[in-house]
């Protein structure tokens, strides 16, 4: 299994701006499987309203920006889980570590 995770300072989800206190953006490769996991774990600075449901996101952070289609399959309101949906654009397999 090969990992990479980055630092996130923003969030965009399906055109809404998110204000972040910071987040995670994990990227994950099995040796079984040619395709990427990704999972993305933001905490908001207020309480964000995000109905369980696909987004498109469009993230970045100091080392990047990435953009994808994720589904939220968790949120308190303040902390949110979203796991990727497909490809993950500005992701380069060279990242892995």
């Amino acid at each position: 299994m090969q990992h990479r995770q980055f630092y996130v300072e923003s969030l965009a989800a399906s055109g809404r701006d998110l204000p972040l206190v910071g987040g995670d953006l994990m990227v994950v490769r099995y040796p079984e499987n040619t395709s990427l996991d990704w999972e993305l774990i933001v905490k908001t600075r207020e309480n964000e309203a995000l109905e369980q449901a696909p987004y498109h996101l469009l993230i970045s952070g100091p080392e990047g920006n990435f953009t994808g289609s994720a589904i939220l399959v968790r949120s308190d309101g303040r902390a949110h889980v979203f796991r990727g949906a497909g490809d993950l654009g500005g992701f380069d397999e060279g990242d892995f570590v």
